[in-house]
């Protein structure tokens, strides 16, 4: 007798390929049987109600709600059963217990390596999956100094060694954030000894570049030519171009991609499906430099020092604290603690939006920082339920089965995740039931909200989601990147 059946439903396998309906059972945390299956201990009925892989979040940075808030809600009750972290050149690790992170992650815990980290989170269970990479501005940042510039050769190889040792304790390579401190300081030629540094594991390096704007192009051949030095695979972060004297130039960018991947270079990306882009204040707007025109873009949705601030825009907040665009700016990225004002900045174009999301190597990313005051951008919440209602149900831009493709075997594949991407007989349980007819993200820029339509979510078996209500249990597992 199975412990699960799960009956009638329309089984989207991950693959790509046409969709099945048949019962499929679950037996030590694994898929046991797809077809007609027996008796079991327990049962779902899934008439009318799709059956997938649990969807892999390729961009999180749900480090600090592993520890914070284990259960991860958001993420479960979008179908996600796995996450990846250590995003943008930060992770919670290596890490000084005591001393808080200046960086938005906020990192403040009692580990010190990754491997403590594991332990810590494992601990206390997790609702979801997680596999991360260790972030390179985390790493220069303890060692040298936030501000710190380019590094010493003697530091370059300290900076390597920490690197290497989270390798050894299953990082899936290393991130870098390049328009963040210290690595915007970092040279190409010391970015390439960086990420050298997880060559012989087999690992990935994941980069948010330096420029998404005018320099696009120039950004995506500084990453490429640091994987062809060093044979590491590249995975570019959230793909866009931003800026509206750009729209219109992303598929120009995707050529170039598409030309390096055929010389050889292993060129990845992820994309969430909205078209406002979202982090800290301060690393937009330096005080001595305010863009006035890109200010009047952009919403605060986190500000501890002006908490009434939240959910507005900054024009119409000026126009109210009878200030200039440019002094209300500045007033608030000198503020004492400007480094957690979080911020939306409207400047992406839908079409460029899609075009990148329909890449047949596009794979779906949330990018959500997590948030439980303010108004988080909706993508925290809504990423996935969107992309399969929104832009799949009600506007065809993509197949039902190729959006999924896209959220489970694309990125567990990308990531060397063994057994997961796939509802297949041996593979791992994580499994999401939703309605085709109703799912739909239902968060604003203005207001938060869970989404609807996700009906049951089975993290290695067992069931986290329940009738659309999570039950508390904690089967996640920290994934390695099988090399």
């Amino acid at each position: 007798m199975y412990e699960l059946a799960v009956r009638g439903a329309l089984i989207e396998d991950g693959s790509g390929q046409q969709p099945v309906e048949a019962d499929f059972a679950v037996d030590g945390g694994r898929i046991a049987a797809i077809g007609t299956v027996g008796a079991a201990r327990a049962e779902i009925n899934a008439d009318g109600l799709v059956a997938a892989p649990g969807f892999v979040d390729a961009h999180t940075h749900d480090d600090m709600e592993l520890y914070s808030h284990p259960d991860n809600a958001t993420k479960l009750r979008q179908g996600v059963t796995t996450v990846i972290c250590g995003s943008c050149g930060f992770s919670a690790f290596p890490h000084v217990p005591g001393q808080r992170s200046p960086d938005f992650l906020s990192v403040d815990g009692r580990w010190r390596t990754y491997r403590e980290y594991q332990q810590v989170v494992a601990g206390h269970g997790i609702g979801t999956n997680f596999a991360a990479f260790v972030g390179h501005n985390t790493v220069q940042s303890l060692l040298l100094g936030t501000d710190s510039t380019e590094p010493s050769a003697q530091a370059l190889s300290l900076v390597r060694d920490d690197i290497r040792r989270a390798m050894d304790d299953g990082a899936l390579g290393v991130s870098t954030g390049l328009i963040y401190r210290p690595g915007r300081h970092t040279s190409t030629a010391a970015l390439t000894l960086i990420v050298g540094a997880v060559a012989d594991y087999g690992g990935l390096h994941s980069t948010h570049m330096r420029d998404e704007s005018d320099s696009l192009l120039e950004a995506i051949a500084e990453v490429a030519s640091i994987s062809q030095e060093t044979g590491v695979a590249l995975q570019i972060s959230h793909l866009k171009v931003i800026g509206e004297q750009n729209w219109g130039s992303l598929g120009t960018a995707l050529d170039q991609i598409d030309r390096f991947r055929a010389e050889g270079i292993d060129i990845g990306f992820d994309v969430y499906p909205y078209t406002a882009g979202s982090g800290p204040l301060a690393t937009y707007f330096p005080p001595d430099d305010i863009d006035v025109a890109r200010a009047r873009l952009v919403q605060i949705i986190r500000c501890v020092d002006y908490p009434h601030f939240e959910g507005r825009r900054l024009p119409d907040i000026a126009r109210e604290e009878g200030t200039s665009l440019s002094d209300l700016t500045r007033r608030l990225v000198t503020a004492p603690n400007a480094g957690e004002t979080l911020c939306n900045i409207f400047e992406i174009h839908e079409d460029d939006m899609l075009e990148a999301l329909s890449h047949p190597v596009a794979m779906v990313g949330s990018d959500g920082i997590p948030q439980q005051a303010g108004v988080p951008h909706p993508r925290l919440q809504g990423t996935f339920p969107r992309v399969l209602g929104y832009y799949t149900r009600d506007r065809a831009v993509l197949s039902q089965s190729a959006a999924i493709k896209k959220m489970t075997s694309v990125p567990a594949a990308r990531y060397s995740l063994r057994d997961r991407g796939l509802l297949r007989p041996g593979f791992a349980a994580d499994v999401v039931v939703f309605d085709p007819t109703t799912i739909a993200d239902c968060g604003t820029y203005t207001s938060r909200a869970d989404p609807n339509g996700i009906r049951h979510v089975l993290v290695n078996g067992q069931q986290a989601l329940l009738d659309g209500e999570l039950t508390g249990v904690r089967a996640g597992q920290i994934l390695r990147r099988d090399s």
